[in-house]
């Protein structure tokens, strides 16, 4: 008989429901300031945000092979047969190479598969949600494959930022637009696109941004017959609940969650501001 276990990333523990499947495990992304090593788990909203206000050198990197490999041995001696991994995308990290590396190395009786979509953080906490649930009523491995790449075939992150600067530092934007968009007070709009992070729109007011998020969202339900949404708020509650509304007095028939949580790999490379939506659609 298959005992199933989901393996996951810090940087998709963005919702606390997650934490309520006893057949999850985690591996840590890792953040450096000034030359101080962490553990994601072990940093606050709190501390990043201080550290990013008194700009602090952050760095991050991904788990090694033998976190890996000693989470799969867990799930082992615990009795599981299977594995489904699921990382945050390979173009953004070596997350998922770790993850392969550390299936390599295993000389026990398990079988694991790893799974990378063409998003993060919170695009993979949603699907992880819905193959957590899929999991808990008894699904087989073979289901579950099936149901992640319906969940991830086509998964969007869409947001925009309080601060341009943080794209510069990442090298998303040189000097001069990053300075540009501060004095004119653009808003940029940012996509996981074929799994990496672009700019792909700049608007000059928040309103329009959400606009451009109701888009989407009309796009998906006019596609899909489910789907699912994450209203991202981060330090912006009154544009959180602006687009909660609005999406609510729309559509019904969405499933709808609020986020106001951002990992400390991710409050790195994009600061401390801003407000979108992810969305996973079968």
């Amino acid at each position: 008989m298959e005992k199933i276990g989901l393996l996951m990333d810090s940087t998709s523990l963005t919702r606390d429901d997650l934490l309520e499947y006893g057949f999850i495990k985690m591996v840590q992304l890792k953040v450096d300031v000034d030359n101080h090593h962490y553990d994601e788990k072990d940093l606050t909203k709190e501390d990043m945000l201080g550290y990013i206000f008194e700009g602090k050198n952050l760095l991050t990197s991904q788990p090694s092979p033998a976190e890996f490999l000693h989470a799969y041995k867990e799930f082992f001696e615990e009795g599981y047969t299977h594995v489904i991994t699921i990382v945050l995308s390979h173009k953004i990290s070596g997350t998922y190479q770790s993850a392969l590396i550390g299936k390599s190395m295993i000389d026990f009786d398990i079988e694991v598969d790893v799974h990378a979509p063409n998003t993060a953080s919170f695009g993979v906490a949603l699907g992880i949600k819905q193959i957590a649930e899929s999991i808990a009523q008894g699904a087989s491995f073979e289901a579950l494959t099936t149901r992640y790449h319906a969940l991830f075939k086509d998964p969007k992150v869409s947001f925009t930022l309080g601060d341009l600067m943080n794209l510069f530092r990442g090298g998303r934007l040189n000097r001069v637009q990053a300075l540009l968009g501060k004095i004119l007070r653009v808003k940029p709009v940012i996509e996981m696109i074929d799994g990496k992070l672009e700019l792909v729109r700049k608007e000059r007011t928040n309103i329009a941004c959400m606009d451009f998020f109701m888009g989407l969202i009309d796009n998906y339900v006019s596609r899909y017959k489910k789907v699912y949404l994450d209203i991202i708020n981060i330090n912006m509650p009154d544009w959180g609940a602006k687009l909660l509304e609005a999406v609510k007095e729309k559509y019904k028939q969405i499933d709808i969650y609020l986020t106001d949580y951002l990992s400390p790999v991710f409050y790195s490379h994009l600061g401390n501001k801003g407000f979108g939506i992810a969305i996973v659609a079968e």
